[in-house]
């Protein structure tokens, strides 16, 4: 096998040693934690993923659906709607104008989202390890202690790694506004899914919405498929048609140019050497 195609299955340095012609691993989606890109470039075998735009942009779009899902209650309306009660009181849905949105990371999905933003009337803030990563005008830089303080929605939109493994525990949830919302549309583990069934923060918290968790799929014992004020998909809401299009076609033009022994577009590990070995 010269070329293989990791299509939501692993490619681990045991994989890799039971294939030793393999010299190009094509994964036809955005994430690849479950390939061993290290092992991969000391074996000088080069890995490329779905570096598409229409998968951020999929992503950013979902986010701005939670934001706005969030914000107008959607899930209490429809519930009200299904069963026939009417709303007692008056509106408790709000306004994305004049929120401040409060983005951790600025990377493609980041961009994207604030791209949106673009008048709807939210003030922006941003964290990230890249001081003044951007300068464009509605945004402010600031620290994660601030952001938490000041923002009416929070979104971490990061890679998961040893860094950012529950950076949002229940501390940070406990120091976000009162009634605040939190997005999660990166990688389950950034969170800690535990704190947020705690009795304090679900009273804190105006809202969550997530579609990624720490185990996929949630387990249907999760305390989260009974949190009050959660919007819950399955991984699966910036699957959109023109994501899949973009991803598949994408991993042709990869499996093409491993074949043609030329440089993959999407290639992760530069230093593992080209495609050329396979001719």
């Amino acid at each position: 096998m010269d070329i293989l195609v990791a299509f939501a299955v692993p490619c681990t340095a045991q994989d890799m040693a039971r294939a030793p012609r393999l010299k190009a691993v094509v994964i036809p989606s955005l994430g690849f934690e479950g390939v061993d890109v290290a092992e991969a470039t000391a074996r000088g075998i080069s890995v490329a993923n779905g570096h598409v735009t229409e998968n951020f942009e999929s992503v950013a779009e979902a986010a701005f659906l939670f934001m706005l899902m969030s914000l107008y209650q959607i899930r209490a309306v429809e519930d009200r709607l299904r069963q026939g009660v009417a709303r007692a009181g008056p509106p408790t849905a709000r306004m994305l104008k004049g929120k401040t949105i409060g983005i951790i990371g600025f990377g493609n999905i980041a961009r994207a989202l604030v791209q949106r933003l673009a008048g709807w009337g939210a003030d922006i803030l941003l964290c990230t390890r890249t001081a003044n990563a951007t300068n464009q005008q509605n945004i402010n830089h600031c620290d994660l202690a601030t952001l938490l303080q000041r923002s009416d929605i929070v979104l971490p939109l990061l890679p998961l790694t040893s860094d950012t493994h529950y950076m949002l525990s229940k501390a940070q949830f406990m120091a976000m506004k009162k009634g605040a919302i939190l997005i999660n549309l990166s990688r389950g583990a950034v969170i800690d899914e535990a704190a947020l069934y705690d009795p304090e923060v679900v009273a804190h918290l105006g809202g969550i919405a997530l579609d990624v968790f720490e185990f996929e799929p949630l387990p249907m014992t999760s305390p989260l498929r009974d949190h009050p004020n959660a919007i819950l998909t399955g991984h699966e809401i910036s699957h959109t048609q023109e994501n899949l299009q973009a991803l598949f076609h994408m991993a042709k033009t990869n499996i093409f140019a491993a074949i043609d022994g030329r440089a993959m577009p999407t290639r992760l590990n530069s230093d593992a050497g080209d495609s050329s070995a396979l001719h």
